[in-house]
């Protein structure tokens, strides 16, 4: 009775214990960042206490309903990811970030970008009228702290970024390197995101397929990062959201190891987000877990109209 609940506690605030679950949902606003720290073993077990937001209260004003987690994997030592979720009241910013470089270097790599972009939002005065625009520069920032970081360790730290700011039905979002957005409606799944890879190009030039390009040695190499160069250019995307679509947020550990076509399913099939993000986990560790894997899933429920 006390393991049960405490694991309905520990859910419910979003703690975690040695199984090293870390999650934040709609319930846990306005985190900076979070990184797990040890593996999950039984991810879907610890979750599905939660209560369902979706039933405890009402859709928010702005109609989403998101939760986000992040899991070791189950061949790395650490988790080198980051990311965060946060609630702005007329807007909402979702950001993932996979750290490289190595313990101590690309978890901190992750963080110090995680952390730059939300610093860069929260703190907007309204003098960057377009969103886009705001992202752009939240990314750049992000881009200058961890370069010079790196400079001052002496150390070649880098990270990829991938931001979604949502205003007024509309995802503004930005990426660097390969973790990945993409836009879910109607059981079908559309990668928004374009891969800053070797396959990616390889891909796009037809000498690669995309299944090909998921096994091929060179998939985790890329051409563009965070904190690599002094300065660096997001892809920048706009997105019209749709009540019923969900938006992805992903490192490399999930979409690596789960296809495309079970991202779709799992997202359509499933109301609860904590759920989704549950059995996201569960699939790419029993796929092989070979990377850290981390997840925001969006839902959207209905709209707020533009004034």
């Amino acid at each position: 009775m006390l393991h049960t609940l405490w694991n309905y506690l520990r859910t419910l605030f979003g703690l975690h214990d040695a199984w090293g679950v870390m999650t934040l949902s709609r319930v846990a606003i306005d985190p900076v960042s979070v990184r797990s720290l040890t593996q999950v073993l039984q991810p879907a077990h610890t979750i599905r206490l939660r209560p369902e937001p979706e039933a405890a209260k009402p859709a928010e004003p702005d109609g989403l309903i998101w939760h986000g987690v992040t899991d070791t994997g189950s061949k790395r030592p650490q988790n080198e990811d980051s990311f965060s979720l946060l609630d702005l009241g007329n807007k909402s910013l979702f950001v993932v970030a996979d750290g490289m470089g190595g313990h101590d270097a690309g978890e901190v790599a992750s963080s110090i970008a995680v952390d730059a972009v939300c610093t860069e939002v929260r703190t907007d005065d309204g003098a960057v009228s377009d969103p886009l625009a705001l992202v752009d520069l939240a990314i750049r920032r992000a881009n200058s702290e961890v370069k010079r970081e790196g400079v001052r360790r002496g150390s070649n730290m880098g990270t990829t970024l991938t931001v979604a700011l949502v205003a007024d039905g509309v995802a503004f979002i930005g990426s660097v390197g390969d973790s990945r957005a993409y836009w879910i409606e109607n059981d079908a799944i559309r990668q928004i995101t374009e891969d800053h890879s070797v396959v990616a190009r390889l891909v796009a030039s037809g000498k690669l397929t995309r299944e090909e390009a998921r096994n091929h040695p060179r998939a985790n190499l890329l051409y563009r990062t965070i904190g690599n160069d002094d300065a660096v250019t997001p892809g920048l995307y706009r997105v019209e959201l749709k009540k019923g679509g969900t938006l992805l947020l992903c490192t490399d550990g999930l979409w690596g190891e789960v296809s495309d076509e079970d991202l779709c399913r799992i997202c359509a099939e499933e109301t609860r987000t904590e759920v989704i993000c549950a059995r996201l986990v569960q699939l790419a560790n029993a796929n092989g877990g070979r990377d850290n894997i981390s997840a925001i899933v969006v839902k959207v429920n209905a709209l707020r109209s533009a004034e």
